[in-house]
């Protein structure tokens, strides 16, 4: 679920993707990884564009050790907007140095994230709407080198202590629908609730994606809130032609301007909630299952998950025995069509991996593209899944 059209409006109190993309072209016109000559040219644009917004800035300067051991003095950028009666802050998050090792101009990873952030502020306050919660606009830098602008913020900025959530913009490739991934350190359930009550459109996540990213090693600016802040948030990134992930690739012309506007489709809704919300404690014991579809955000408490598997059960084993009695299905075949079933999947299974061994073997140089991602890897997808559904087929006839 992508916005299938790149929203233009003139309207200074909307969100405009034909804005943000001007914003993402100054910023990634050349590399600006830490210490890099147009490094500091990027920050500079950065606070004009914030002082425009009639916002106070200021820069964080300092050196950080991070435990993977990078010492490195970051410019964090910092803007607040105040609230009229705030019970927790606000933390927009991005961070705008690019990949240091490729070259990498930083459309996507991240200036992506910092243009996004950028509009949506100038949207929000040129609707001239009263908010309670004061808003802190935090553009890190060194995250690529190991987080250590975040680092920075949490271990030595007093402001950090106010923070009650963290929404953080990241990418891992140049298009794609914008996935929504919580970072928490208990239950998901206020949230799950919060994110529902906020309704962004053509939201994309499922409690499926929860599980497997707390499983990855995958950090983020927003780990570093999480694990040393105590600070929960919601990451939203784009991750499809991850080819272009940390490469020269990931430029002005490869961003996928549908995937910039989900961002944004995402932040409004969410500013305007948030700012106004009780944010004085986002923690939760328990865990909510949730998923998207194309009509809304559906989620239910884990507690059901067990009951709602025992009654499909039975069910399903009502159908079964009602058949039989019937006589409408045969046991020994219905036995055989499961085995046959295990067989199929077995052999599609093992062709598509074997098969993709032996295309190394004939394309050695797939072994040198730095994500392990092919450029033409979505045919390589297609084509398999093509081959497996004719295993399957075949073994059914």
């Amino acid at each position: 679920m992508m916005p299938q059209n790149i929203d233009g409006s003139k309207k200074l109190s909307e969100f405009s993707t034909n804005r943000v993309l001007k914003i993402v072209k100054k910023i990634s016109v050349k590399p600006h990884f830490v210490s890099s000559n147009n490094h500091d040219g990027v920050a500079n644009y950065l606070v004009l564009e914030l002082k425009k917004l009639g916002l106070e800035t200021n820069f964080e300067e300092d050196f950080t050790l991070t435990e993977w051991g990078n010492l490195t003095k970051s410019k964090n950028i910092i803007a607040k907007i105040k609230g009229s009666d705030s019970s927790k802050t606000l933390l927009l998050l991005s961070h705008y140095d690019s990949a240091p090792h490729s070259l990498s101009n930083g459309a996507s990873d991240d200036a992506s994230g910092v243009a996004t952030i950028l509009e949506s502020i100038r949207a929000f306050k040129s609707s001239n709407q009263k908010h309670k919660n004061d808003i802190i606009i935090l553009f890190t830098d060194a995250e690529e080198l190991g987080l250590n602008g975040a680092a920075l913020f949490v271990t030595k900025n007093k402001l950090c202590k106010d923070v009650g959530l963290a929404i953080n913009f990241e990418a891992r490739g140049t298009s794609g629908p914008s996935f929504m991934l919580m970072e928490v350190n208990k239950g998901n359930a206020k949230m799950v609730e919060s994110f529902a009550n906020a309704n962004p459109k053509e939201a994309v996540s499922n409690s499926l994606m929860y599980s497997i990213y707390k499983m990855l090693p995958n950090d983020t600016d927003l780990t570093v809130f999480r694990e040393h802040g105590q600070i929960q948030g919601f990451n939203f990134a784009f991750i499809d032609n991850h080819f272009n992930y940390h490469t020269s690739q990931d430029t002005y012309e490869n961003l996928n301007p549908k995937s910039l506007a989900q961002q944004g489709s995402y932040l409004m809704p969410m500013l305007k909630y948030f700012a106004n919300a009780d944010l004085k404690n986002m923690n939760s014991i328990e865990d909510l299952v949730y998923f998207t579809t194309p009509i809304g955000f559906f989620h239910y408490s884990f507690s059901w998950v067990l009951p709602i598997i025992i009654v499909i059960t039975i069910l399903f084993l009502f159908l079964i025995f009602l058949a039989i009695g019937k006589r409408l299905i045969n046991l020994i075949d219905a036995a055989k069509g499961f085995l046959l079933l295990m067989f199929a999947i077995l052999l599609a299974g093992s062709t598509t991996f074997f098969g993709w061994k032996l295309i190394l073997i004939v394309y050695p140089q797939y072994n040198d593209i730095l994500q392990g991602f092919t450029y033409n890897g979505h045919d390589y997808v297609f084509g398999f899944l093509m081959l497996s559904l004719s295993i399957c087929f075949w073994i059914y006839n």
